[in-house]
């Protein structure tokens, strides 16, 4: 599901949708219960609850304060994988808030609102000092993605419906600041397009649809030190959205700022939504490539879009036993100076 094949296709075959679809119809044709589609189905459930979500990201939050996700990356095997994957939260959750002249709106995410709240605040700081009015609807859910890479096809519909109409108040430009769930919210219309009370309004809500990096201008910023950066390409912006130069530019207008590119950097990092959970030993594989490729470039800290890529290459690098920095481009431009400095 890295859709590198939609980019290398001269035919335009759109491969991802048709994946998603095939998906679908042998989860519908291979439902054998059990222990192990519970545990499934439940994690799936929880990242579209908010109140499960919360708990999860604290449990996670104290099992790293604790060292227990040490202690299962050291034991190893699926446990250990996954463990050295578990996110860290950046900090407080995000909190939504609606304001009646926004001229933009925020879709913050599930994962991203609980356990990468300062990336999104670093977000609205972003649009805001472009001059926009940010509003973030509070009710606003899941995207739906994950659920839809898991061939979870009816739920992903259902979260879709809750977004479209989340987002009905205005016809304002909708910011995400994650590639998956840019990529998936653009093709609500394709997912809703059998649905004749949806198909319209789903098509309406994804032309709304901008990643943060289009709806930004470069602009005059000014690191502290010299910094060499590498700038890693998510598969849902490069091949799912067809962004790669938005990003670069944004980063080549920050003074002290030398971009530096990775071999093969349009490789996938073996993250790909939930593949690195559902494939652990190919992913892994994927993972090791990049890290190599990154640590080949030498940079300073490494820049993507995608809260999957930031967890899938901090924990490759970590096994490497590298401590480079793995961070959002929004936090990057917000916050240079302090991140350079060393700050969480």
């Amino acid at each position: 599901m890295c859709r590198a094949c939609e980019t290398a296709c001269p035919s335009g075959v759109p491969f991802g949708r048709i994946m998603e679809g095939a998906r679908e119809e042998l989860r519908d044709r291979d439902r054998k219960g059990g222990f192990a589609e519970a545990l499934g189905r439940a994690a799936l459930d929880t990242v579209a609850h908010e109140q499960r979500l919360a708990f999860f990201t604290r449990l996670t939050d104290v099992a790293h304060r604790l060292g227990l996700i040490r202690l299962g990356v050291w034991l190893g095997g699926r446990l250990g994988w996954a463990a050295s994957l578990a996110p860290r939260s950046e900090g407080p959750a995000f909190r939504l808030g609606e304001r009646a002249d926004a001229d933009v709106t925020v879709f913050a995410g599930c994962v991203m609102r609980e356990a990468f709240g300062e990336t999104d605040r670093a977000t609205v700081r972003l649009l805001e000092q472009e001059g926009h009015r940010v509003s973030a609807p509070e009710e606003q859910t899941c995207c739906g993605a994950l659920h839809v890479h898991a061939g979870e096809g009816e739920r992903a519909r259902e979260l879709a419906r809750y977004n479209i109409d989340a987002f009905s108040g205005s016809d304002a430009m909708i910011v995400a600041n994650a590639a998956g769930c840019g990529a998936h919210l653009k093709s609500y219309g394709e997912l809703l397009a059998d649905d004749p009370l949806w198909a319209e309004r789903a098509t309406l809500f994804a032309s709304r649809v901008r990643d943060l990096c289009e709806a930004l201008k470069p602009r005059p910023r000014r690191a502290s030190r010299a910094l060499r950066v590498a700038y890693q390409d998510a598969c849902h912006l490069a091949h799912g959205q067809r962004i790669r130069t938005q990003p670069r530019a944004l980063l080549q207008a920050i003074e002290g700022v030398t971009l530096v590119e990775i071999a093969d950097a349009e490789r996938c990092c073996g993250s790909a939504g939930v593949y690195n959970l559902t494939h652990p030993e190919i992913a892994r594989v994927l993972q090791g490539e990049k890290v190599r490729a990154i640590l080949d470039a030498a940079p300073d800290v490494v820049v993507t879009g995608n809260p999957g890529c930031m967890l899938q290459i901090a924990a490759g690098l970590r096994a490497r036993g590298s401590h480079l920095r793995v961070v959002h481009l929004a936090r990057f431009l917000s916050e240079t100076e302090a991140l350079v400095a060393g700050d969480p």
